[in-house]
């Protein structure tokens, strides 16, 4: 796959370490102000949470809770435990290496497309994925998702640059490195590796040297993945719930993946528009944006992992193969206009010899600018398609998530000193997921006092704790309880132990309720014997 001249659509010579660096830092520069416009608007989810919840553990609460769940996540959940040792648990700390993550992903992907087509491809590819709403969504989100979109794509710039000199192994070793950083970020995103595969075989074929080496070169970086993969396979029934909830519509897949309805389907049909499989480099990139959800579906049976957010690493192939056909597409519009037309006229009648300019190439498209403007027109208009999904990304909170930061909001001005909290209902995640949350959001006060717990989840290394088996003795000393719950207004003592919901219901009053989102907070006041008479 070697590397292609520059394009005859670019402006001018782009030799200069500046000019060259515009695809790169562009992009970055535009994906970051994007994703960190509005990102505090929307409250932390459910698994946000859990990523908070991980890295507040200590050492050996966090190596207990490992050994029974979210394993694979270990890398991830110790770099953020070491960036809230130094940063702080907020919420903007909290998404900011998301956020960093899909910048150094947007400048990749703008390098990429300079190595591959030209450095107006590399830009418009770069532009076009910061406009997408999923980059805003994961961005805005403590997740490995964005690690893993950017390492994929660091991945395939490493290999390019290893298929220049096969024979040298000290070009293989960053893309090892990477390989590995790969797995540690997130392990369906190894599946890009298939489409790595296509390229250095289109590249070299299959029986050369740069195979083997790509071969060797990717088991080296497998290894240290491998203790993941062996605790993965033993905690799979922790993701049993992809399955049980249907699967996605082709529709729905869309919608994730890209953030917008039609902001997918338009970055897909100008990428199909692009696709020429005959050419190695569009092959490349087909296979890495159809072999990894191929790869996933046909395991299926075994293990289901078809999840949109799963891949998002793909989305940097379509962008791509999209940002290919709208900088021809540009061209061929800009191309029709009279200055264009005219510039071309000048620029093939001969050139004077006294105003040639010895050693200076003449410029390739003197009509380029009519380009860009209908790139960039392009460009805008998807950002508009995108609009809705951008708002979305911002809004507080998920539609399918307990607004517990409202939640919290509601209860701290009316705290008391010996407050307690208890959860109930079976919505929305429930008290393991109600805990979590409102530990993280009112994480700054002395309280309130879980009253129901008996065996807290970081002692015993889960995220769910054990409660009480007599309430009545847990809640003895308690007069204030605050009730966090995603029972119906009608019975806000349903779907709770029948023990600890006679208790609330004859021993406490509500004299306060108050529902947001999935969530109702009550406080529960508990009657005081009136006093005996003489």
């Amino acid at each position: 796959m070697t590397r292609p001249q520059p394009h005859a659509l670019e402006a001018a010579p782009l030799g200069s370490r500046f000019a060259r660096s515009l695809p790169i830092t562009i992009p970055a520069l535009v994906t970051l102000l994007v994703v960190l416009v509005g990102h505090d608007r929307r409250a932390l989810w459910r698994d946000e949470y859990a990523t908070w919840w991980a890295a507040s553990l200590s050492t050996d609460q966090l190596q207990l809770l490992l050994s029974k769940v979210d394993a694979v996540f270990a890398p991830f959940y110790l770099f953020t435990r070491a960036w809230v040792a130094l940063f702080g648990d907020s919420l903007t700390s909290l998404r900011l290496p998301s956020a960093l993550a899909m910048a150094a992903a947007a400048g990749l992907i703008g390098a990429l497309g300079r190595r591959l087509f030209s450095p107006g491809a590399g830009l418009v590819a770069g532009l076009l994925f910061a406009l997408l709403p999923a980059v805003s969504r994961y961005g805005e989100e403590a997740r490995p998702y964005a690690f893993a979109l950017a390492f994929s794509v660091a991945g395939a710039l490493l290999l390019l640059r290893a298929l220049e000199q096969p024979d040298r192994w000290r070009r293989w070793v960053p893309y090892a490195l990477v390989v590995a950083a790969i797995g540690w970020s997130h392990l369906v995103a190894l599946t890009v590796l298939a489409a790595y595969a296509v390229a250095v075989i289109g590249a070299a074929g299959l029986r050369s040297k740069a195979l083997r080496n790509w071969v060797l070169a990717t088991a080296a970086g497998g290894l240290p993945v491998a203790p993941l993969l062996w605790l993965g396979k033993r905690q799979t029934g922790q993701i049993g719930w992809i399955g049980d909830r249907g699967e996605e519509s082709i529709r729905e897949f869309i919608t994730s993946t890209f953030g917008s309805l039609w902001s997918g389907l338009a970055v897909l049909a100008l990428a199909l528009l692009s696709v020429r499989l005959a050419e190695p480099r569009r092959r490349f990139l087909l296979a890495w944006a159809l072999l990894p959800p191929a790869a996933v579906l046909a395991l299926t049976p075994v293990i289901n992992m078809m999840l949109s957010r799963y891949l998002l690493f793909t989305v940097p192939a379509w962008v791509l193969l999209a940002a290919c056909t709208l900088r021809q597409m540009s061209a061929r519009v800009a191309a029709l206009t009279p200055t264009a037309r005219a510039a071309a006229a000048r620029a093939a009648s001969p050139v004077p010899p006294a105003t040639a300019v010895p050693g200076q190439p003449r410029r390739a498209l003197a009509g380029d600018g009519p380009a860009w403007a209908v790139s960039l027109g392009a460009l805008a208009a998807l950002a508009l398609l995108g609009l809705p999904g951008q708002v979305e990304a911002r809004t507080l909170p998920a539609g399918n998530q307990a607004d517990l930061r409202t939640a919290a909001e509601i209860m701290r001005p009316r705290l008391l000193p010996g407050d307690a909290i208890a959860y109930g209902g079976e919505s929305y995640g429930g008290p393991r997921t109600f805990r979590r949350g409102m530990t993280f959001e009112l994480r700054d006060l002395d309280g309130p006092k879980d009253v129901f717990v008996s065996v807290r989840g970081q002692d015993r290394g889960s995220f769910e704790a054990v409660e009480c088996a007599d309430p009545a003795e847990c809640a003895k000393d308690v007069t204030r309880i605050w009730l966090v719950t995603s029972a119906p207004d009608r019975d806000l003592f349903a779907d709770m132990p029948v023990a600890r919901a006679e208790l609330l219901r004859d021993e406490f009053t509500t004299v306060f309720a108050q529902r947001t989102q999935g969530v109702a907070v009550a406080l529960l006041v508990r009657e005081q014997p009136a006093p005996a008479q003489p």
